[in-house]
Protein backbone atom coordinates (compact mmCIF):
# COMPACT_ATOMS: atom_id res chain seq x y z
CA UNK A 1 0.00 0.00 0.00
CA UNK A 2 0.97 3.50 -1.08
CA UNK A 3 0.07 6.88 0.63
CA UNK A 4 0.71 9.80 -1.71
CA UNK A 5 0.18 13.36 -0.28
CA UNK A 6 -0.94 15.44 -3.01
CA UNK A 7 -0.84 18.75 -2.45
CA UNK A 8 -0.88 22.57 -4.02
CA UNK A 9 1.47 25.22 -2.28
CA UNK A 10 2.73 28.64 -2.96
CA UNK A 11 6.39 29.54 -3.10
CA UNK A 12 6.55 30.22 0.86
CA UNK A 13 4.87 26.92 1.58
CA UNK A 14 1.61 28.03 1.96
CA UNK A 15 -1.49 25.80 1.35
CA UNK A 16 -4.22 28.73 1.50
CA UNK A 17 -5.63 31.80 2.78
CA UNK A 18 -7.02 30.29 5.85
CA UNK A 19 -7.73 26.83 6.54
CA UNK A 20 -11.56 26.68 5.63
CA UNK A 21 -10.92 27.17 2.23
CA UNK A 22 -12.48 25.72 -0.54
CA UNK A 23 -11.56 24.63 -3.88
CA UNK A 24 -13.34 27.68 -5.88
CA UNK A 25 -11.81 30.13 -3.44
CA UNK A 26 -8.08 28.54 -3.92
CA UNK A 27 -8.47 29.01 -7.86
CA UNK A 28 -9.72 32.18 -7.51
CA UNK A 29 -6.44 33.51 -5.45
CA UNK A 30 -4.05 31.53 -7.62
CA UNK A 31 -3.25 28.42 -5.37
CA UNK A 32 -4.93 26.09 -8.24
CA UNK A 33 -5.59 26.04 -11.66
CA UNK A 34 -7.72 24.74 -14.16
CA UNK A 35 -4.33 22.51 -15.36
CA UNK A 36 -3.68 21.45 -11.66
CA UNK A 37 -7.27 20.44 -11.44
CA UNK A 38 -6.79 18.60 -14.35
CA UNK A 39 -3.62 16.48 -12.27
CA UNK A 40 -5.83 16.26 -9.30
CA UNK A 41 -8.37 14.29 -11.13
CA UNK A 42 -5.38 12.04 -12.78
CA UNK A 43 -4.40 11.24 -9.16
CA UNK A 44 -7.62 10.69 -7.90
CA UNK A 45 -8.13 8.31 -11.25
CA UNK A 46 -5.09 6.19 -10.01
CA UNK A 47 -6.28 6.00 -6.51
CA UNK A 48 -8.60 4.07 -4.55
CA UNK A 49 -8.73 5.94 -1.64
CA UNK A 50 -8.58 9.21 -0.34
CA UNK A 51 -8.14 10.80 3.23
CA UNK A 52 -8.52 14.64 3.87
CA UNK A 53 -9.61 16.62 6.95
CA UNK A 54 -13.47 17.75 8.02
CA UNK A 55 -12.76 21.43 6.94
CA UNK A 56 -12.22 20.61 3.44
CA UNK A 57 -15.74 18.42 3.18
CA UNK A 58 -17.32 21.52 5.37
CA UNK A 59 -15.83 24.09 2.63
CA UNK A 60 -17.00 21.93 -0.63
CA UNK A 61 -20.10 20.62 1.25
CA UNK A 62 -19.08 17.39 -0.44
CA UNK A 63 -16.96 15.19 -1.51
CA UNK A 64 -15.18 15.10 -5.13
CA UNK A 65 -17.24 13.07 -7.09
CA UNK A 66 -14.83 11.70 -9.65
CA UNK A 67 -13.95 7.42 -10.78
CA UNK A 68 -10.70 5.70 -9.13
CA UNK A 69 -8.65 3.27 -10.07
CA UNK A 70 -11.28 0.29 -10.11
CA UNK A 71 -13.47 2.67 -11.60
CA UNK A 72 -15.51 3.38 -8.94
CA UNK A 73 -15.43 5.78 -6.85
CA UNK A 74 -12.48 5.70 -3.67
CA UNK A 75 -12.94 5.69 -0.48
CA UNK A 76 -13.06 8.73 1.19
CA UNK A 77 -11.57 9.10 5.13
CA UNK A 78 -12.55 12.03 6.56
CA UNK A 79 -10.91 13.30 10.15
CA UNK A 80 -13.54 14.58 12.04
CA UNK A 81 -13.32 16.21 15.34
CA UNK A 82 -17.15 17.40 15.59
CA UNK A 83 -20.58 16.68 13.68
CA UNK A 84 -20.61 17.68 10.16
CA UNK A 85 -23.60 20.09 9.58
CA UNK A 86 -26.79 17.84 8.24
CA UNK A 87 -27.54 20.86 5.10
CA UNK A 88 -24.14 19.69 3.30
CA UNK A 89 -24.77 17.23 0.38
CA UNK A 90 -22.04 15.24 1.30
CA UNK A 91 -24.78 12.96 3.09
CA UNK A 92 -26.99 12.37 0.33
CA UNK A 93 -23.49 10.76 -1.94
CA UNK A 94 -24.05 7.71 -0.98
CA UNK A 95 -22.56 5.78 -4.16
CA UNK A 96 -19.29 7.10 -2.38
CA UNK A 97 -17.66 5.37 0.23
CA UNK A 98 -17.45 7.56 3.11
CA UNK A 99 -15.82 6.82 6.42
CA UNK A 100 -15.45 9.75 9.60
CA UNK A 101 -12.06 9.01 11.44
CA UNK A 102 -12.84 10.71 15.28
CA UNK A 103 -11.55 10.53 18.73
CA UNK A 104 -15.12 9.83 19.85
CA UNK A 105 -18.54 8.71 17.97
CA UNK A 106 -20.02 11.14 16.14
CA UNK A 107 -23.85 10.87 15.23
CA UNK A 108 -24.42 9.45 11.85
CA UNK A 109 -27.59 10.42 9.74
CA UNK A 110 -30.35 7.33 9.04
CA UNK A 111 -29.46 6.36 5.41
CA UNK A 112 -26.58 8.53 4.34
CA UNK A 113 -24.31 5.10 4.36
CA UNK A 114 -21.14 7.17 6.45
CA UNK A 115 -19.19 4.88 8.91
CA UNK A 116 -17.76 6.20 11.92
CA UNK A 117 -14.26 4.97 12.91
CA UNK A 118 -13.17 5.94 16.28
CA UNK A 119 -9.72 6.01 17.55
CA UNK A 120 -9.68 6.80 20.74
CA UNK A 121 -6.77 7.13 22.59
CA UNK A 122 -4.42 5.58 19.51
CA UNK A 123 -2.72 7.69 17.20
CA UNK A 124 -4.59 8.91 14.76
CA UNK A 125 -2.33 8.09 11.43
CA UNK A 126 -1.31 4.99 12.59
CA UNK A 127 -4.85 4.05 13.21
CA UNK A 128 -5.95 4.92 10.19
CA UNK A 129 -2.85 3.14 7.89
CA UNK A 130 -4.15 -0.19 9.81
CA UNK A 131 -7.52 -0.07 8.75
CA UNK A 132 -7.01 0.90 5.41
CA UNK A 133 -3.98 -2.43 5.05
CA UNK A 134 -7.21 -4.33 6.16
CA UNK A 135 -9.27 -3.02 3.76
CA UNK A 136 -6.56 -3.87 1.20
CA UNK A 137 -6.17 -0.30 -0.30
CA UNK A 138 -3.54 -0.20 -2.67
CA UNK A 139 -2.90 3.22 -3.85
CA UNK A 140 -4.50 6.58 -1.50
CA UNK A 141 -4.23 9.78 -1.51
CA UNK A 142 -3.38 12.09 1.61
CA UNK A 143 -5.03 15.46 0.83
CA UNK A 144 -3.96 16.88 4.33
CA UNK A 145 -4.30 19.93 5.93
CA UNK A 146 -1.47 20.65 7.59
CA UNK A 147 -2.25 19.21 10.92
CA UNK A 148 -2.96 15.97 9.46
CA UNK A 149 -0.14 16.18 7.13
CA UNK A 150 2.28 16.30 10.00
CA UNK A 151 0.49 13.09 11.57
CA UNK A 152 1.25 11.27 8.69
CA UNK A 153 5.08 12.23 8.03
CA UNK A 154 5.65 12.42 11.76
CA UNK A 155 4.61 8.41 11.67
CA UNK A 156 6.74 7.76 8.44
CA UNK A 157 3.79 6.67 6.99
CA UNK A 158 4.21 8.77 3.66
CA UNK A 159 5.35 7.50 0.29
CA UNK A 160 5.61 10.21 -1.83
CA UNK A 161 4.59 14.01 -2.12
CA UNK A 162 3.04 15.13 -5.65
CA UNK A 163 3.51 18.89 -4.92
CA UNK A 164 2.22 21.36 -7.17
CA UNK A 165 3.93 24.76 -6.33
CA UNK A 166 1.81 27.57 -7.47
CA UNK A 167 3.21 31.17 -9.04
CA UNK A 168 2.70 33.34 -5.98
CA UNK A 169 3.89 34.42 -2.34
CA UNK A 170 1.02 34.50 0.60
CA UNK A 171 3.04 35.85 3.06
CA UNK A 172 0.99 35.49 5.64
CA UNK A 173 1.87 34.42 9.49
CA UNK A 174 -1.71 32.53 9.64
CA UNK A 175 -1.57 31.36 6.52
CA UNK A 176 -1.63 27.20 6.69
CA UNK A 177 1.26 25.21 6.14
CA UNK A 178 1.66 22.59 3.93
CA UNK A 179 3.15 20.66 6.88
CA UNK A 180 2.01 21.93 10.69
CA UNK A 181 4.79 23.01 12.95
CA UNK A 182 6.53 20.96 15.02
CA UNK A 183 7.74 17.20 13.37
CA UNK A 184 9.91 15.77 15.82
CA UNK A 185 12.57 15.22 12.55
CA UNK A 186 13.06 16.40 9.27
CA UNK A 187 11.60 14.60 6.23
CA UNK A 188 13.66 13.95 3.40
CA UNK A 189 12.65 13.71 -0.62
CA UNK A 190 14.50 12.60 -3.60
CA UNK A 191 13.02 14.05 -7.06
CA UNK A 192 11.45 11.40 -10.04
CA UNK A 193 10.16 14.01 -12.00
CA UNK A 194 9.10 17.41 -12.32
CA UNK A 195 7.38 19.83 -15.13
CA UNK A 196 5.75 22.64 -15.82
CA UNK A 197 2.53 24.18 -16.91
CA UNK A 198 0.88 27.66 -16.81
CA UNK A 199 3.35 28.79 -14.70
CA UNK A 200 2.88 25.96 -12.29
CA UNK A 201 5.73 23.28 -11.40
CA UNK A 202 4.13 20.00 -10.91
CA UNK A 203 6.82 18.18 -8.59
CA UNK A 204 7.31 14.60 -7.49
CA UNK A 205 8.98 13.40 -4.92
CA UNK A 206 9.80 10.34 -3.47
CA UNK A 207 10.19 10.33 0.68
CA UNK A 208 13.75 9.18 1.61
CA UNK A 209 14.90 7.83 5.01
CA UNK A 210 14.72 11.21 7.77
Amino acid sequence: MQIINVMASSIDGRIGLHDREGDAERQSVGLSSQADQKHLRAQIAAADAIIVGATSVRANGECLDHPGRLGTAPAWYIFAQHPLPLSIPFWKQTHIPRFLISPQALPMPAGSGVQNLVFGHHDPAVFLHHHLATRQHEQCLLFGGGIINNWFYRQNLVDELRLTLAPLVIGQSSAPFLVAPELLQKVNFSLLASHSEESFVFLRYKVTQS
